[in-house]
C-alpha cells in the first residue's frame, strides 16, 4: 500500500456504497461506521472477508456509542491528516413520502449534524454528504442553515448543496441526491470541478445505461418457468 494513497472514512456506510466508489479510486478504507447488523455482515462480506482489508467496522450508534475523539484515537490520526470523511445519514425524516410537515421534528435529522461533529474533531481535508432531495424543502431550512454556519465558522468552503441524478454518471437509475462537497478553505481549490460534469445523456451524446444493460439475460428454462407463473 502505498504511503501516499489518500484515507478515507465513511459514516452511515449500509452496505458500502460511497466505500466502493472510495476504494475504485485508490482510497484507503480506514473505517466504516453502520449501525444495522445486516448493513455490517453485507459491508463485511463486500469489503473485508478474504481481502487484504484493514478497514475497522464499527457497528455502533454515534450518537450514543462512538465518539469522533474515540473513532480518531482507535485509529491513531491527527487532527487534519484525513483526507476525505464521506457519508450519508439516515434520510427518512427528509423523505418526499413524508405526508405535510411529517418528518420535521424527526431525530434522524439531528445526524447531519451530528456527522458535522465528526467533521470538527477529525478536521478532513474534505468530506462529503449524501441525502435524499426533500433535505432542501422549507421545512428542513433550520437543519442545512447550520450544517452551512457549521461549515463556515470551521473553515470550509461548501460546494453545494447540488442535486444529482445517477442516470447522468452511467447508473441505471434515475436516482436524485443531494451532494454537499465541504473543503478546508486552506487548500488549493484551482482544481476542484463541482458539480462534476455528466458523462451519460444530453448534451453528452452517450445514451443513458438501462437496467438490461447490467442483467444477464435469464436462461430458458427461467423465461418458461416465469411464463408459466404469469399464466397462472
Amino acid at each position: 500500500m502505498s504511503k501516499n494513497q489518500p484515507t478515507a472514512i465513511d459514516l452511515f456506510a449500509g452496505a458500502g456504497g460511497f466505500s466502493l466508489a472510495a476504494d475504485k479510486i485508490g482510497f484507503n478504507l480506514l473505517a466504516a461506521v453502520e449501525i444495522d447488523k445486516e448493513a455490517c455482515e453485507t459491508y463485511e462480506l463486500n469489503f473485508m472477508k478474504g481481502k487484504q482489508s484493514k478497514t475497522k467496522l464499527y457497528q455502533q450508534d454515534i450518537l450514543t456509542e462512538l465518539t469522533p475523539k474515540k473513532l480518531k484515537s482507535d485509529l491513531e490520526l491527527k487532527s487534519g491528516s484525513l483526507d476525505l470523511l464521506m457519508g450519508g445519514p439516515p434520510c427518512q425524516g427528509f423523505s418526499s413520502h413524508r405526508i405535510n410537515s411529517a418528518g420535521v421534528d424527526d431525530p434522524r435529522n439531528q445526524l447531519l449534524l451530528q456527522y458535522f461533529e465528526y467533521v470538527k474533531e477529525l478536521r478532513p481535508r474534505v468530506f462529503l454528504v449524501e441525502n435524499v432531495t426533500g433535505m432542501l424543502w422549507k421545512r428542513h431550512e433550520d437543519y442545512v442553515k447550520k450544517f452551512k454556519a457549521l461549515a463556515k465558522k470551521h473553515n470550509y468552503e461548501l460546494f453545494g448543496p447540488q442535486i444529482l441524478n445517477a442516470q447522468d454518471y452511467g447508473v441505471p437509475q434515475n436516482r436524485k441526491r443531494v451532494f454537499i462537497l465541504g473543503v478546508n478553505k486552506d487548500l488549493n481549490k484551482q482544481d476542484i470541478h463541482w458539480p462534476p460534469e455528466p458523462t451519460h445523456g444530453t448534451p453528452t451524446g452517450l445514451p443513458f445505461v438501462t437496467a438490461s444493460t447490467v442483467f444477464d439475460k435469464p436462461s430458458r428454462k427461467t423465461l418458461k418457468e416465469l411464463k408459466d407463473v404469469l399464466k397462472n
